[in-house]
């Protein structure tokens, strides 16, 4: 597609994600003409892993390319999503690039091609795109090239109606709630008391993973560690994370995906807690160190990371602080609980639904049935 915007790659990003996570392919090819293609679209295109290749049509052009089979390098205006598996497919060629209003309420119109009906145009259309991906002004997408674009792109761009593009509203910033205002105070008063470690415990709903990426877009964070035990949370937490860090390099480090050099890594604590990947990492190689669902952290596992790191701050987080086998997290923590929003705290402040229990009656005689092994034995 010609142009790429932040609105359009929302609207597709969790499919190229599934798509990856099943081992599909996926190959990428926009451009910078006009600087119509949004930088932060593009990063978010960065935190795509997997079998997956992202490209960029640089309008500036080549010097001494000529080849009369390729588009002029001053223009670059294709819109085309091809779809193939097995030889065969559906093409899509159009006018939709790639945005929220050209994929859903724009007046576009796009052609489609099918391998079974029109073979050759198939064939044809998976050519063109093949040209253009390895054409002389295509390069990789990387964040350098993302960010000598930002730098480059105009500060204010032509009038975009004028290039087939509809005006899109920004998003909206993101501002912490008040619960999540109080946490951030508390964990500025902590740091400038000289400790190094800390623990919030807020209830399920109150945005701990919003609260952590506020708290480290402080400049004096460069580099951050997120630790989880579940790929959907590291996933959930690199989302959040985008909308604060627009311009980060974020990148997993999991059993499948490893970007040690990220700004920000999300990493499982199944792969990093073993020793040959923790030796990968200096010890005060992150600024900042998040370990989410704290309650795990008495675990031999989570032991060996939290000892490792020296970060300048530690922070753990949970919504149950409470062990049932008596393990201390706050002992994990330089006994420090930097402040607390429970469930009931949270309906308070309107923040969290309020809820009502409902009992529902049994009347069935369960004494002739004979409990063994924490359950009744239905055979009897």
């Amino acid at each position: 597609m010609s142009f790429a915007l932040e609105s359009g790659v929302d609207r597709v990003f969790e499919h190229f994600r599934d798509l990856l996570e099943r081992g599909g392919r996926l190959r990428i090819l926009t451009g910078d003409y006009l600087g119509i293609t949004e930088p932060n679209a593009l990063m978010r295109l960065l935190d795509l892993e997997g079998y997956i290749e992202r490209r960029v049509f640089e309008t500036a052009g080549v010097p001494g390319v000529t080849d009369i089979h390729t588009l002029p390098t001053r223009s670059f205006h294709p819109k085309a999503y091809i779809f193939g598996e097995g030889g065969g497919g559906t093409a899509f060629i159009g006018s939709s690039n790639l945005s929220a209003s050209a994929l859903t309420s724009a007046v576009e119109w796009n052609y489609q091609v099918l391998s079974s009906r029109d073979g050759a145009g198939y064939d044809n259309t998976v050519g063109a795109f093949n040209a253009l991906f390895w054409h002389p002004c295509t390069k990789d997408l990387t964040a350098d090239w993302i960010a000598r674009y930002r730098e480059t792109r105009p500060a204010r761009l032509p009038i975009v109606e004028a290039a087939d593009v509809a005006r899109e509203a920004p998003k909206p910033p993101v501002t912490p709630t008040s619960v999540q205002e109080a946490a951030l105070y508390a964990l500025g008063q902590t740091r400038l008391a000289g400790n190094k470690a800390g623990l919030v415990v807020l209830a399920t709903g109150l945005g701990k993973t919003w609260l952590s990426a506020f708290d480290t877009s402080r400049s004096e964070f460069r580099r951050v560690l997120f630790v989880a035990h579940r790929e959907e949370i590291l996933n959930q937490a690199l989302d959040t994370f985008r909308r604060i860090r627009p311009q980060a390099r974020l990148g997993h480090y999991t059993g499948d995906t490893k970007d040690p050099h990220a700004d920000i890594v999300f990493a499982s604590i199944q792969t990093l807690s073993k020793r040959e990947h923790l030796n990968r990492f200096e010890p005060n190689d992150f600024d900042y160190v998040i370990v989410d669902e704290f309650h795990h952290a008495a675990a031999v596992s989570y032991r060996h990371l939290i000892s490792h790191f020296q970060p300048k701050f530690l922070l753990g987080f949970t919504a149950t602080p409470e062990r049932t086998d008596g393990g201390d997290l706050l002992a994990l923590c330089q006994q420090n609980l930097v402040y607390r929003c429970d469930l009931v705290e949270g309906v308070r402040k309107d923040l969290l639904s309020p809820f009502h229990y409902y009992g529902v009656p049994d009347e069935v005689d369960y004494t002739n049935i004979p409990w063994r092994s924490t359950r009744f034995d239905a055979r009897r």
